[in-house]
């Protein structure tokens, strides 16, 4: 019979006293931005909750920046983790009901996960290897460059990159004439959990055999976004010869100078721990830590302005397309989530050449090919700097950088990232081959 340990009592006391300890950061910012909201005496014709909104996004800015933050945020992780522990060596069914809950959750995601529902560029499925698929666009345009390889973040879905007709990442692309694939990661299950930053690269390298055997092409050129552009970097690294150009868009490379929350937050969890106990990062605990970032922002601003605008209906639509893609969060195999998260963006071991794969040094001043670096200007998941680093480190003659304003997000759905930045990007990926 299934019985609760006293220590188990014990743990989840903790647990709580740490998660009072966490609501607490949060409460107080929250009041303290609406008394400063009340001070604020400019006439500048913002309303109350603009006003709090304001002073609450700047208390945030520098609270959950905080060692005392990061500390608090560590010890909630842990004791949840101990908990877990103990009743999972008393017998209980942790994996099971772990399963439960995620299946749970994915049903009532359930449209999340039609693929209609995004109005997907056609394309075929070209290889499989697990989980991974190979998609190859099918657009008719006159072919230009060598082929192009987009590998997306094993987190969320690359919906993003296909988000509406007229805000399609990939669509842009193939219809200016490159031959585009792309690398859908799927949801990994249980099965997977072991998987490494070994087994990604492998992925890769699969692909791009696949492709250059298909379309004749000596080389196959790449673009990697946000952890997509990590493992990019790493085959670039390690295979320069099978590289015609690399774009890497708004990629962690040099996490020293990654000033993003999520970065900081990463560096306190003890990544071990979590992959030890659980076999991988929870999809919707990432969904978490992404809104744990500005609460009010994230989780309460963005449907007042829905509701402000529901009477546009492009708007509306991309508004539901977006969420569908942003709670569609699988999760990542805790081996690949080690990797990344202590080579990455503990010890910087990728940007400092002394990330390990299978006995090779991954040495990026490797990469010869032409490079380029693409930045959102307000990007606060992967810092401008960290991204533009790659410059110090690769041997390329060819450097070029592109920036738009917005976000991490805006890179793919935003209006004039479509309107400008795609198309130039598309050029450069259409150059001389080399």
């Amino acid at each position: 019979m299934y019985f609760v340990l006293p220590t188990a009592t014990v743990k989840a006391s903790e647990a709580q006293f740490n998660a009072a300890r966490l609501a607490t950061v949060y409460g107080f910012s929250y009041l303290r931005g609406y008394l400063n909201a009340l001070r604020d005496s400019s006439q500048d014709g913002r309303n109350m909750y603009t006003k709090w909104l304001y002073h609450v996004d700047k208390e945030l800015e520098v609270v959950l920046r905080s060692k005392d933050f990061a500390s608090i945020l560590s010890d909630y992780v842990n004791t949840m983790i101990d908990l877990r522990r103990i009743f999972r060596e008393a017998g209980y069914p942790v994996d099971y009901m772990d399963q439960m809950f995620d299946t749970c959750v994915r049903n009532m995601m359930a449209l999340a996960n039609l693929p209609d529902g995004f109005k997907l560029t056609p394309s075929d499925i070209v290889l499989t290897n697990g989980n991974t698929r190979l998609l190859h666009y099918k657009v008719d345009a006159q072919k230009k460059g060598a082929p192009l390889l987009v590998i997306y973040a094993p987190i969320n879905r690359y919906h993003i990159l296909d988000i509406a007709p007229d805000k399609s990442v990939v669509r842009k692309l193939a219809s200016s004439g490159l031959d585009t694939y792309l690398l859908d990661w799927g949801h990994p299950g249980p099965k997977e959990d072991n998987q490494s930053l070994k087994d990604y690269v492998s992925y890769v390298e699969a692909a791009v055999d696949f492709i250059k055997k298909s379309s004749g092409s000596d080389k196959v050129s790449i673009l990697g976004y946000c952890w997509g552009g990590i493992i990019a970097s790493v085959y670039s690294a390690l295979n320069a010869d099978k590289v015609n150009r690399l774009a890497l868009m708004a990629v962690p490379v040099d996490t020293d100078k990654d000033e993003s929350i999520l970065s900081i937050w990463a560096e306190s969890l003890d990544s071990d721990r979590i992959a030890a106990e659980f076999g991988h990062m929870d999809g919707q605990i990432l969904d978490l830590g992404f809104i744990m970032r500005n609460p009010p922002r994230f989780a309460l601003d963005k449907y007042v302005k829905l509701l402000e605008k529901m009477g546009d209906k492009n708007f509306v639509e991309m508004f539901v397309a977006v969420e569908r893609w942003l709670y569609n969060t699988p999760q990542i195999p805790g081996n690949l989530y080690k990797d990344i998260i202590n080579g990455c963006y503990k010890e910087n071991a990728l940007f400092k050449n002394k990330m390990v794969l299978d006995g090779k040094t991954v040495d990026l001043s490797k990469i010869d090919m032409p490079v380029l670096a693409i930045t959102a200007e307000h990007d606060d998941l992967a810092s401008p700097s960290s991204t533009l680093a790659i410059f110090d480190v690769v041997s390329s003659k060819d450097k070029n950088s592109m920036s738009m304003p917005g976000g991490h997000v805006g890179l793919c759905v935003g209006g004039s990232s479509h309107k400008k930045l795609w198309p130039e990007v598309a050029k450069w990926f259409a150059g001389p081959q080399v």
